[in-house]
């Protein structure tokens, strides 16, 4: 016998112009991190949007009954894996709207959740988005993250030169601003490859005349060892200011980071800088008004803005 059909769900159904009336802010600030960061777990927007994990769940059901967005719970063991959310259809052709394009040329596919799903670097890739999830953490200090791009949003910049896993800017409680790049340690690459990737970032700072912060979380605090003797004497180091933190030993919000060269201890993101003397303190690949610095295309640009690491205040139910 055949299956029994499905009823159709008439959410589903709601036209757009009626379903933007039934979003809040904080529903199209999460569309737009998703479109952004393309996988986000229930872990991450809890912590993200500071309520409790029943009210975020709640909610999550709702975008997913409305098509907004879809889910799905990789294999996991041992235990199980919290749901995973992607783009949805008609979240996807309502940011679509909103920015007067297609969903195409934003960068979303009909297939989302399962391309994310069986991609090779899920695990990678939420390990990167914690990360930032974690310098979100609101802290006694007034530090406060206020940038956080994704792979793909720099790629689109500086493909051509450096493939970070992300770029974030952290700001101090004076207002001083701290911008770094992520490489995302999972341990299963040879020390010898990760010292490779200072070469690409070298490139990067020679061609936009500028120094980055290079910024290495390393599973363990052995491999964060053996790195740094990996590193001594590496000729990027005359180009880059690199530091590195554990995760299994440091949270990254706190003292945890230590600059690779430097006779110096653990310190604070945003006071990382000034762990390298004057003339080797790193300086931003980004203008003041976060336009490229010298050296790269002028239309590099993305044409959607990237959305802030935090959500609007909390004014809604949520």
């Amino acid at each position: 016998m055949p299956p029994p059909r499905r009823r159709a769900n008439p959410d589903r159904r709601v036209p757009l112009t009626l379903l933007a009336r039934r979003l809040t802010s904080r529903d199209i600030w999460t569309l737009e991190m998703l479109l952004e960061h393309t996988v986000l777990t229930s872990t991450h927007l809890t912590d993200l949007l500071t309520v409790s994990r029943r009210s975020v769940n709640r909610r999550l059901a709702t975008l997913t009954r409305l098509g907004v967005i879809d889910s799905f719970r990789p294999h996991h063991r041992p235990g199980s894996a919290p749901e995973h959310y992607v783009l949805g259809t008609t979240g996807a052709a309502l940011l679509a709207a909103r920015y007067a394009t297609t969903p195409a040329a934003l960068g979303w596919h009909r297939d989302q959740a399962t391309r994310a799903m069986f991609s090779p670097f899920l695990t990678h890739d939420t390990g990167t988005r914690t990360f930032f999830t974690h310098l979100t953490r609101t802290t006694a200090s007034g530090e406060h993250l206020t940038t956080w791009w994704s792979e793909r949003r720099c790629a689109q910049l500086w493909d051509d030169l450096a493939t970070p896993d992300g770029y974030g800017q952290i700001t101090g409680p004076t207002g001083s601003s701290t911008p770094f790049f992520v490489e995302f340690d999972t341990g299963t690459e040879s020390l010898p490859r990760l010292a490779t990737k200072l070469d690409s970032y070298a490139e990067l700072a020679t061609t936009t005349r500028t120094r980055p912060l290079l910024l290495f979380t390393l599973h363990s605090t052995t491999r964060e060892t053996n790195l740094h003797q990996r590193l001594t004497g590496h000729r990027a180091l005359d180009h880059l200011a690199v530091a590195t933190t554990s995760r299994d030993q440091h949270h990254p919000a706190d003292d945890a980071w230590l600059p690779v060269g430097r006779p110096a201890t653990r310190t604070r993101l945003v006071g990382l800088p000034g762990t390298w003397p004057a003339n080797l303190r790193p300086t931003p690949v980004l203008a003041a008004d976060d336009e490229p610095a010298a050296g790269l295309r002028p239309d590099a640009r993305p044409a959607v803005p990237a959305p802030a690491p935090l959500p609007p205040p909390h004014i809604d139910r949520y």
